[in-house]
């Protein structure tokens, strides 16, 4: 990612860029806009976005793995200005979609019988990822929810005994030296240092889980975060504006301790929260101007 996030840094004069990860279908139909993955390439040109996310499953619409679909929406955003990321869903993540989040954790109490478990979720996950690396995509994001706010769903060991090896085998389906993101709700301080150590590179996490002073013990130095947007500053109850010293504290904070790409981890829900987005587009684009106030 570090020469696809310089390249961002070369194709724009902002400082700290941005793009959403997940945009309702009900925000594209507000302002407009069919409910298709193509057209948030329209979407992120009008919010002056400097890279929009695509994926295989989005609720938006399902693309297929093989014939081009995902190539041809990569080119079309390209044309628009765009870099492009595609998040996939890993393979617990999966799991819990087709067999239920408690069937799914039960599998954890009988772990000799895990990896023919996931066997399945983790070769869909594998032909997603390749696919995207084919299409052109500039960041490919594992998706996984392993974590709730007070931690992983099971110990650090059983994650290092049955998804890690996981993550490694996806990561090696990939051409040479294609860097990997990763993204979980929730609080993954026990397992972030294996993270880390397995080469994941760019994370999006909770910044309600994950606070800065924690992402700064953990991550090294050069790390990316892909995040920074608190889902308080979408959702309310303030206005933005009455926030605005804090939010632009709590941003510059975080570009000036690591690369930042502005994101957030829960994604665009309303065209409420869409405002209010563009809103916290404005106040990050004043620090990088060092101006004060809402424009």
């Amino acid at each position: 990612m570090g020469k696809s996030y310089n390249r961002l840094l070369k194709t724009t004069k902002r400082k700290i860029p941005r793009g959403e990860l997940w945009i309702a279908g009900e925000v594209l139909r507000e302002i407009g806009l069919s409910p298709k993955q193509e057209s948030l390439i329209a979407l992120g040109a009008d919010l002056d976005a400097d890279i929009c996310f695509f994926s295989y499953t989005s609720p938006l619409e399902s693309l297929p793995v093989q014939g081009g679909a995902m190539e041809r929406l990569v080119q079309k955003a390209r044309a628009a200005g765009l870099l492009c990321g595609v998040t996939v869903d890993g393979p617990f993540e999966r799991a819990v979609a087709r067999h239920g989040f408690m069937e799914v954790l039960y599998w954890f109490a009988q772990p000799d019988c895990l990896p023919e478990r996931f066997e399945k979720t983790a070769e869909q996950a594998a032909a997603e990822l390749t696919s995207a690396a084919r299409a052109g995509a500039d960041l490919l994001l594992l998706c996984d929810d392993i974590a709730y706010n007070a931690g992983p769903y099971f110990s650090p060991a059983q994650f290092q005994s049955a998804l890690l090896p996981l993550y490694r085998q996806l990561k090696e389906s990939l051409p040479a030296g294609r860097p990997v993101g990763f993204h979980s709700d929730g609080k993954v301080t026990a397992i972030l240092p294996l993270l880390v150590a397995e080469g994941f590179t760019v994370f999006n996490l909770e910044p309600e889980a994950m606070p800065p002073a924690e992402l700064d013990q953990k991550l090294p130095e050069g790390t990316i975060l892909l995040g920074g947007i608190q889902a308080a500053w979408l959702m309310g109850p303030g206005a933005v504006d009455e926030q605005a010293a804090d939010i632009r504290k709590y941003i510059a904070g975080l570009s000036h301790s690591r690369p930042l790409i502005l994101a957030s981890a829960c994604g665009i829900s309303s065209a409420d929260q869409l405002e209010r987005l563009r809103q916290i587009y404005q106040l990050a684009d004043q620090i990088s101007a060092g101006k004060p106030g809402l424009a």
